[in-house]
């Protein structure tokens, strides 16, 4: 088993900005359907995408546990796209003096 933990926490990265990125867009197109799902939606996909991505690239054989732990992850993903912008926002001012 080959397991990079700058890579992983590269993706985690590029991934909760994805998923900001993209659940803003699709906020926008479609009014209709609840930020909070639709962020959750894109995060699974796009993390269970990734991990395949990358079990291709290293030529890993999958395992059913591998999926099922991107499931969780994504519902990570989408947590800290939802609220780690806001959070990271609040942390800043207090530490510059703002209210």
């Amino acid at each position: 088993m080959k397991f990079d933990i700058a890579v992983i926490t590269t993706a985690l990265g590029v991934l909760i900005i994805l998923t900001s990125s993209l659940t803003e867009l699709f906020k926008s197109m479609i009014p209709k359907i609840p930020p909070q799902i639709t962020a959750t939606v894109l995060a699974v996909i796009l993390t269970v995408g990734t991990v395949c991505a990358y079990l291709t690239i290293f030529e890993i054989s999958p395992e059913w546990y591998y999926f099922a732990g991107a499931i969780v992850a994504g519902f990570m993903v989408s947590y800290s796209a939802q609220f780690g912008y806001d959070k990271l926002k609040e942390i800043l001012n207090l530490i510059g003096g703002k209210k």
